[in-house]
């Protein structure tokens, strides 16, 4: 992945040299970056709601919180 302050910085460099080849491909590799992040984002996603949905489906139950174990709530009414 590359580096997106000198992406930035390319594409700072070519809109000011007024070369719109290399501002059209920095600008590509840019747009390319992004999807590839939103992909990895995306996978990131879909391994979370199965890991999330996988105690409901196997009948376990998530533990107390601590303090419902330990009596503490009750001490502190």
């Amino acid at each position: 992945m590359a580096d997106s302050n000198a992406l930035y910085a390319s594409l700072l460099a070519a809109d000011e040299a007024g070369d719109a080849a290399a501002l059209a491909a920095v600008a590509w590799q840019m747009y390319g970056e992004l999807a590839t992040t939103a992909a990895e984002l995306g996978a990131l996603r879909a391994r979370f709601r199965i890991y999330a949905a996988a105690p409901h489906a196997s009948g376990r139950r998530w533990p107390a919180p601590r303090a419902a174990r330990t009596g503490a709530c009750a001490a502190a009414a």
